[in-house]
């Protein structure tokens, strides 16, 4: 991981497990006892004060990319799952799914110094990083890190196969908003009709555990051939376009992108804010 740091700049530890071939949480293990923390697998006990970190980066992730809602969130339980919920988004995610917790501390020269604590399933692969910017804040709530240390602090880790969970994303956003007529477009084209112009967006990202929606005002995404983007004071975005092979208008009349294994996002344009 070292080496890849070393010869490619802004290389995120999606791409670098890729590359390496590693569940990403084997990459946050390598870490344990110079920057990592292996804290005990329990979401719900770790986030408890969440409301408390101030504005916070909440990354989740599926075969398109990653989905970043950034502001001050609450958590909740409700339906079976953890809702982490604030002015600009909603979150839903399956507790029961998350088998590896880490305390992370780091630095590099893309991203300066960085504190965040990242949730991984069964096969090491991520369910949530939530990233805290406030340091003051982050010193305060230390203790409550300390107490929740996981008694195993070793290096390696052991990817099995998730189980069947406790909440299912899939079936939570197509409850809310189910499908409706198919589309024949090209999916570059769709995005740009509905993202590259200033206003106010719904973006919803489903993933294997969880799924998130942002709600608010974009000044007009960026698009380009692989990939289309957002950068707005509340949100960060990168999503692919190669895993999408369905496209479909959701009965509200938002665009819903499919992969193989399901819906990916939905995405409204005039949104409320």
């Amino acid at each position: 991981w070292e080496t890849l740091l070393a010869s490619r700049h802004h290389l995120h530890a999606p791409e670098a497990a890729r590359l390496l071939d590693v569940p990403e949480a084997a990459l946050v293990a390598s870490r344990v006892g110079s920057g990592a923390t292996r804290l005990v697998p329990d979401l719900k006990q770790v986030l408890a004060p969440v409301s408390d970190w101030g504005r916070v980066l909440c990354a989740f992730s599926n075969a398109c990319g990653v989905h970043m809602p950034l502001g001050v969130v609450e958590a909740s339980s409700a339906n079976g799952a953890l809702r982490l919920s604030g002015e600009h988004m909603d979150a839903e995610l399956d507790a029961s799914a998350v088998k590896d917790a880490y305390l992370f501390i780091d630095s590099d020269e893309s991203h300066g110094n960085t504190r965040s604590v990242q949730f991984f399933d069964a096969a090491g692969d991520t369910v949530l990083k939530v990233f805290i910017f406030h340091k003051t804040r982050f010193l305060e709530g230390e203790r409550h890190f300390e107490r929740l240390a996981h008694a195993d602090q070793s290096m390696t880790v052991s990817p099995g196969l998730p189980g069947p969970g406790d909440f299912d994303a899939e079936a939570a956003s197509t409850t809310q908003d189910p499908e409706g007529q198919p589309l024949n477009g090209e999916v570059r084209e769709e995005i740009a009709r509905l993202l590259r112009a200033p206003g106010q967006i719904e973006l919803e990202l489903v993933g294997d555990h969880a799924r998130v929606t942002w709600r608010g005002a974009i000044s007009g995404a960026r698009i380009d051939e692989a990939m289309f983007h957002l950068h707005e004071p509340d949100v960060r975005s990168h999503l692919r376009y190669a895993p999408v092979s369905g496209l479909s208008l959701a009965r509200s009349g938002a665009l819903v992108l499919s992969g193989d294994e399901g819906r990916l996002l939905r995405v409204s344009a005039g949104a409320r804010s």
